[in-house]
This record gives C-alpha cells, sequence and structure tokens, in this order.
C-alpha cells in the first residue's frame, strides 16, 4: 500500500469523527413561504459578511483574500400560502477594490411550492444552497457567483434532496461578438435507509454541465460542452445525547467529460475519487478527506481540486492527491444571525507540500411582514 495512504487511514481510524460536505446552510439562500404571511406583503433583507483568505503556495491555485459584503434588501408579496413574489437589488463591495460598489444587479423571484416541491423562476436559490460538493462546485461561488438566474425546481423532505436548475449567464442576440454561456446542475440524494437510531444511509447523485455556445453570434471561437458528475454513498449516525451528535462518512467517485472539440482542454476525460470522514460536537465539526484527482477538469468547481493550473497558461498535474483537516465553527447568535468560521489545512501529496485557508462569515437575514394585500372580508 502506499505510504501516504496508509498514513491517511491510520488517521482516520483514529480521529473517528465525522461530517460529510462542510455544512454550508448558514451561508446559503433561501426564499422562505409562511402561511401566516398570506395575503400580506413585506420587506426581506439579506445580509453577508465575508472574509476568506487562502495561503496557497501550489502550481495549481494561488492563494488571495476575499473581504467584503452583500446587501439584498427587496420587497415580497404573498398573496396565499403556495406563492410569493420578490423583487430587489443585489449590492457586493469588496474592500478595496475600484469602484467601491463592484456589483449592483436587480434580483426578481417567482416561487411557487406545495408541501414539500417548490418551483422557482427568476433568481435562485443558487451558489451553495445546491449542496453539490467542492470538487463539483466552487466553493467561493457564495462570493464570486451568488445570483443565479434562470429556473429551478426543488423537493425536500427527509427521505430526498432533489434540486435541478438551469443558471443562464450569458445571453446574446443576432450579431453579438461573444457566445451564449450556461451552466445547469443536478443533485439528487435520496435516503435509502433511516432507522429510530438515528443511522442512514443516502446516494447522492450529482452532476454540472457547462455550455459555451450558440448560433447567433459572430464569435467564431469553438464550442465548449463540459459535463461533471459525481456518486457514491454516505453513512450517517445522528446521536443529540452524546457529545459527540454527529458522525457521517462519504465514499464519492468523479467523473470529467468534454462532449466537444474545443481544444481549449489538456484533456478530453477523467475522473477522481473523494472521501470524508467528519463528526460534529455541538456547534464544532471536523472533517477529514483524501482527494485523488486523475486528469479532472470541472469549470464550476474548486480551483484547487483540478488537475490543470488557474494561474500558469497550459501547466497540467495529470494526477493530484490531497489530504485536507477542516475545523469548522457554526453558531447561530439571535434569529437570522448567524456566524461560521473555518480552518482548512491541506496537505499536497505529490508536491510535499502544507497550505492553508482561513475564513469568516457573517450572515443576517429579516424577513418583515408590513400589510396586508387585500381587506379580510
Amino acid at each position: 500500500m502506499n505510504k501516504h495512504v496508509y498514513i491517511l487511514f491510520v488517521i482516520i481510524l483514529w480521529t473517528q469523527v465525522s461530517f460529510a460536505q462542510l455544512d454550508n446552510s448558514f451561508i446559503s439562500d433561501q426564499i422562505t413561504l409562511n402561511k401566516a404571511d398570506s395575503n400580506h406583503w413585506g420587506l426581506s433583507y439579506t445580509n453577508f459578511n465575508y472574509m476568506r483568505n487562502t495561503e496557497y503556495f501550489n502550481n495549481i491555485e494561488v492563494g488571495r483574500t476575499l473581504f467584503g459584503y452583500q446587501l439584498n434588501p427587496s420587497l415580497f408579496i404573498q398573496p396565499n400560502n403556495q406563492v410569493k413574489l420578490q423583487a430587489g437589488v443585489f449590492i457586493q463591495s469588496d474592500f478595496g477594490g475600484t469602484p467601491g460598489y463592484t456589483k449592483v444587479l436587480p434580483t426578481f423571484t417567482l416561487k411557487i411550492k406545495k408541501n414539500s416541491t417548490s418551483f422557482l423562476f427568476g433568481t435562485l436559490e443558487g451558489a451553495l444552497a445546491h449542496r453539490l460538493y467542492e470538487p463539483l462546485f466552487d466553493v467561493n461561488s457564495a462570493i464570486e457567483r451568488r445570483l443565479e438566474n434562470g429556473f429551478q425546481l426543488k423537493h425536500e423532505s427527509k427521505q430526498t434532496f432533489f434540486d435541478l436548475w438551469i443558471n443562464w449567464e450569458k445571453f446574446i442576440e443576432r450579431g453579438s461578438p461573444f457566445k451564449e454561456q450556461f451552466t445547469a446542475g443536478i443533485n439528487f440524494t435520496p435516503v435509502l435507509i433511516s432507522n429510530e437510531n438515528g443511522f442512514s444511509v443516502s446516494l447522492p447523485l450529482q452532476g454540472t454541465a457547462f455550455h459555451r455556445g450558440g448560433q447567433i453570434d459572430t464569435d467564431t471561437s469553438n464550442l465548449l460542452m463540459v459535463f461533471n458528475g459525481a456518486t457514491g454513498i454516505a453513512f450517517k449516525k445522528e446521536n443529540k445525547t452524546h457529545v459527540i451528535d454527529l458522525l457521517q462518512l462519504d465514499i464519492m467517485t468523479f467523473d470529467f467529460m468534454e462532449n466537444s472539440n474545443s481544444g481549449y482542454l489538456p484533456f478530453r476525460n477523467g475522473n477522481a475519487f473523494m472521501t470524508n470522514l467528519s463528526g460534529r460536537a455541538k456547534n464544532l465539526s471536523v472533517m477529514l478527506s483524501y482527494w485523488y484527482g486523475n486528469n479532472f477538469i470541472a469549470p464550476r468547481g474548486t480551483a484547487l481540486y483540478q488537475n490543470v493550473s488557474t494561474n500558469k497558461l497550459g501547466l497540467t498535474e495529470p494526477n493530484r492527491q490531497l489530504v485536507f483537516v477542516r475545523f469548522l465553527y457554526n453558531k447561530s447568535l439571535s434569529d437570522g444571525l448567524n456566524i461560521s468560521a473555518r480552518f482548512e489545512p491541506v496537505y499536497d501529496v505529490k508536491s510535499v507540500l502544507l497550505d492553508y485557508s482561513f475564513s469568516l462569515y457573517i450572515s443576517y437575514k429579516l424577513d418583515k411582514v408590513f400589510g396586508k394585500l387585500s381587506p379580510t372580508k
């Protein structure tokens, strides 16, 4: 057995603590429909503050700092307990940026929900709310690509999480000098086994498709179509009476395929393997992860997992092995006010290099009803 793999499994057996992918619920978007808000209008306000620093010195992704805040005030009307319309403005300020506000964009969402199933049109519950694994979807998307626009079909219950969406990123007209661009994705995670003792087994099935093309533009560059997928199995044990109230083991495989002849990518297909062993004690989670990537590319994935450099043009590492130890502290300070702090060392086995990152996120969400849409008869 490879020496590094042997050391990894010794560490896993020794720690005996676990949490699948990182719990991003505190920094994810959700548009709520409350039965009590039926026939009312009001204000929805979201504030997201971030400081993420990556001290990376590897060849695939170099370190940087993301530091700033996002505001999304909006007005909503909810005619009944199944329909909500919400419109507002998204404002982002990256500290030290020029101009001071780096993004000012309109937002609009129509959400229809019945029981556990909802349909959204317009601005989606996107970014980390999709619950995709980091190799498929960038952990920085909450900061850099939080707004997604298109349509989304979701189902959330104790037995199933389902999220199907398309995010239309670049629209073209006849004669546009650039190509259209969109990302589509799916996350279907059914619970196969669940018992009264808090033990469950689920089967994550995830995929993304990235498209850059079109027929009515004047851009003569090649079409690009990339598919990524992930499948595996997750074991979870919950016991709220114990100090360690959650244990989880994920075993996942990933695939990459370019379904075009663009000539842009050094590989046409690839694969990867990832295992996460994690656990939670009240507000603190610890996760140990192992990643092995072979010719793996995911256009919307976290850069660190790729086999292609995002900083040095043409540089590749066909085989990449990473070991992570992640520490995550999540706490709700009051209604709607949450904090998430993270420290994540990562060891590059091939380069014999230890990098790390640390992050601090503070989010605040407020929904305030102001009046009725029509008098009660």
